[in-house]
């Protein structure tokens, strides 16, 4: 009899270990399994948050690069805008300039009336203005005003003939600005 529970316990022993082995099995497959899902989890996780780290990067540099352009931009316009101020300046100085007034005079068209001078071109150049003025047959009041850098103002009746250097610098001042910018190579 003894033998017979002893192989009773022995088969209930296996049975059990058998039982316990399977649910090892299963619990070491499970684990596994959740460990593979927590693994796959994880490196989803961690590429998103290095793909989001690397957009932000990304607009990180755009931003830093835009105000770069932004402060290359602003420095070039205000190079340009010097080197425009300083040849607008330095226009009543150049050699041919006394043509380009008497050229200003002839194509306004018009050929009597008031002629106005800045007071630094009246002072420097009033005797050979005058001078043209007879001899192209010309009937101006030549008056001085203190307001203009340069060129000349025309006027008769209600008809008034800008050509102040002043005038013509602003209506073609993004023409010059372009010049000036490919000049320089900005462009």
């Amino acid at each position: 009899m003894q033998s017979v529970i002893e192989k009773i316990l022995n088969e209930a022993k296996k049975e059990a270990e058998a039982i316990s082995q399977r649910y090892e099995d299963e619990i070491a497959k499970l684990k596994k399994e959740y460990e593979d899902k927590i693994a796959i989890a994880e490196k989803k996780l961690s590429e998103e948050i290095e793909k989001r780290k690397q957009e932000e990067i990304m607009r990180a540099i755009a931003r830093e690069r835009l105000e770069y352009n932004k402060k290359i931009t602003t420095e070039m316009q205000s190079c340009i805008d010097e080197i425009l101020q300083s040849a607008i300046k330095k226009l009543p100085e150049h050699k041919r300039y006394l043509d380009f007034l008497k050229n200003l005079i002839k194509n306004s068209g018009v050929k009597d009336g008031e002629l106005y001078l800045s007071s630094g071109d009246k002072q420097k150049y009033l005797t050979q203005i005058e001078k043209y003025i007879k001899q192209e047959g010309y009937n101006f009041v030549i008056k001085s005003d203190d307001k203009m850098s340069g060129g000349v103002i025309i006027k008769k009746e209600k008809i008034t003939f800008l050509g102040s250097i002043d005038v013509i610098a602003e209506i073609m001042r993004e023409d010059l600005k372009i010049m000036i910018a490919r000049t320089l190579n900005f462009v």
